[in-house]
């Protein structure tokens, strides 16, 4: 069997959102849990709602130029904090648009080159290239949500990272 686009992109983008949820599931166990979606790693950082704000709106991007369905346009730089609930929501969004993909279309369809949203602009870029992208973009912001989540003293350890990645 060969690793393809869709078992490195697709359910790896998966994983790491299952993760996002489990770590969060996990902060919302704490007694101080309240405060944790307005904190940062550091004062020029974003916060945590950010975090999960921005690898969901990236896997979304991701999800739809590989699909060729329009790209969201929600604000991606907006820095605003979310309730746990609203959180949830969005990841769960996502995963339930990763469960409907059509793997055979992404994988007749990924070397295509068209344009593609980075940063303000519109770029010529493949399904893989763009993929690529935004699956290091993704793991930022989950690994950042660790982080912040650690520094507010949430017992995570490694294996609350690595479960998901091992497990399916």
């Amino acid at each position: 069997m060969s690793y393809t686009l869709y078992e490195g992109f697709v359910l790896q983008t998966k994983r790491a959102l299952t993760t996002l949820s489990n770590i969060l599931h996990k902060a919302e166990e704490q007694p101080n849990a309240s405060s944790f979606p307005s904190c940062r790693l550091h004062d020029d950082m974003r916060s945590l709602s950010f975090q999960v704000f921005a690898a969901t709106a990236q896997a979304s991007l991701a999800l739809a130029r590989l699909t060729d369905e329009p790209f969201p346009t929600e604000d991606r730089g907006k820095d605003v904090v979310l309730t746990y609930a609203e959180l949830y929501a969005r990841i769960d969004k996502v995963l339930q648009a990763i469960d409907a993909v059509d793997k055979d279309y992404i994988l007749e369809n990924c070397e295509a080159v068209k344009p593609t949203p980075l940063g303000p602009n519109m770029q010529p870029l493949s399904g893989v290239a763009y993929a690529c992208i935004m699956q290091a973009n993704i793991f930022f912001h989950v690994t950042t949500a660790y982080g912040i989540l650690r520094k507010e003293g949430v017992p995570l350890g490694k294996l609350d990272y690595l479960l998901p990645f091992v497990a399916s």
